[in-house]
């Protein structure tokens, strides 16, 4: 089930934003907004997937080392910086929704990264304490690709393991509409 949510969740940032320490208090009517925006951007991602942009917005939406991960709200930059036509379709199908597209992108973020801490501690919760009591040093006796992505991970748990505990109760009122979404977005 984790790595189907993971996979899912990677779909979803191809379609694709409030740092985690924002000023204001991530709301529940903020986080179904962001929910009931999601089925909305599927023409989006399908129309980017066939034209090939896809695999560019796969390298900038990933977690980097020393990074934030912040897959929506890098995802709405890129959008905005290389296809500007996209930026603007994802502006105007997040609009209805009460959203700017860099608002969309910050509240994005926030929801996804609770609801990733959440599933993490209802799925395993000895995930991030395994990861946090890896030995470092192992790492650099991987294969460049693989210390790369290794590195990566680290980056999203870290920014996971941060997740605000009152983000993560406003969002856990939504997990269910997120997983269902997830679950019918997730590549066969």
């Amino acid at each position: 089930m984790f790595k189907t949510f993971f996979a899912a969740l990677a779909v979803t940032f191809v379609a694709a934003g409030a740092s985690l320490a924002g000023d204001a208090p991530l709301t529940e009517d903020q986080a179904k907004r962001f929910v009931k925006t999601l089925p909305a951007l599927e023409a989006l991602r399908k129309d980017m997937d066939a034209e090939g942009k896809s695999d560019h917005m796969t390298v900038a939406t990933q977690p980097k080392a020393g990074e934030d991960f912040k897959p929506y709200s890098n995802a709405v930059a890129t959008l905005k910086k290389d296809f500007p036509a996209d930026h603007a379709r994802l502006a105007k199908a997040v609009k209805p929704h009460g959203f700017s597209a860099k608002e969309w992108g910050d509240v994005g973020d926030r929801v996804m990264i609770a609801h990733l801490a959440n599933k993490m501690q209802e799925e395993d919760p000895r995930t991030m304490e395994m990861m946090e009591n890896m030995d470092r040093s192992m790492i650099d006796m991987m294969p460049p690709e693989m210390r790369e992505r290794l590195a990566a991970t680290f980056a999203m748990m870290e920014t996971v393991k941060n997740a605000p505990a009152e983000d993560r109760e406003v969002v856990a009122k939504v997990g269910d509409e997120l997983d269902e979404y997830m679950e019918t977005e997730t590549p066969s």
